[in-house]
């Protein structure tokens, strides 16, 4: 399915910017894979920007995750792997450019040698694609007497994606493409015994072993990384 989605500030605001982004996610059968690709692209213009409403490199922007009661309760998830820092955390929401590997990680680039480097974890315009190739049919992860409370997916995936970073009122300026590659796994909880109105809820963990740029505290684009969410990527 495709979605269009437009949004801009409202007369007297604080803020001054507005932004049209494009999702288009498929789902395509390759007899027992099932293969998951998502297109994403927002350009956004204003020189007053909301930074919970911008576009993120790694996943959904802040005003996402306060919409949803997983990601904004206290105490469900461990604080230390909030924020975002000098190397990638642990937690991850689908959304923004879903660029998963870079989760919590800044993203500085330097724009001139001479100037201070620019942090590129959030922006206003950029794009992306996402796979996911699951090949859990391949194996039988799910024994018959728990397919109706539980069901397991597993999958390899990979993100590539770049963002804007200008400064806001001058022209578009966009870093070099990155992207991301590991295999994940996200189990669903489908049944909940009296407490039936619960959604179903899925846990999800993803390794992304490969990062085509590095935090500059690691040597190897190629390590053992972990993220954990709530629902699948996308």
């Amino acid at each position: 399915f495709v979605t269009v989605n437009w949004r801009s500030t409202t007369l007297a605001s604080d803020y001054n910017y507005s932004a049209i982004n494009l999702t288009s996610i498929n789902k395509n059968s390759l007899g027992k894979l099932d293969l998951k690709t998502r297109v994403f692209a927002q350009i956004g213009i204003g020189k007053v920007r909301a930074p919970e409403s911008q576009l993120y490199l790694a996943g959904a922007n802040p005003e996402q995750m306060m919409d949803d009661k997983y990601y904004r309760s206290n105490g469900f998830i461990d604080q230390s792997w909030k924020g975002f820092g000098e190397n990638v955390n642990h937690l991850h929401m689908g959304g923004g450019l879903n660029l998963r590997g870079y989760a919590g990680y800044l993203a500085p680039v330097l724009i001139n040698d001479d100037d201070d480097p620019v942090f590129t974890y959030k922006g206003t315009a950029g794009a992306a694609i996402n796979l996911e190739l699951e090949f859990n049919k391949l194996f039988n992860f799910n024994p018959k007497f728990l397919s109706n409370s539980f069901d397991f997916k597993s999958y390899v995936f990979t993100d590539a994606g770049f963002i804007n970073a200008n400064s806001p009122g001058t022209s578009f300026l966009f870093v070099a493409p990155r992207a991301d590659a590991g295999i994940g796994t996200a189990l669903t909880l489908q049944k909940w015994g009296p407490l039936e109105t619960i959604k179903p809820l899925t846990l999800r963990i993803d390794f992304p072993l490969y990062l085509s740029h590095i935090p500059f505290t690691e040597s190897n684009n190629f390590d053992f990384r972990w993220i954990i969410g709530i629902n699948r990527a996308f």
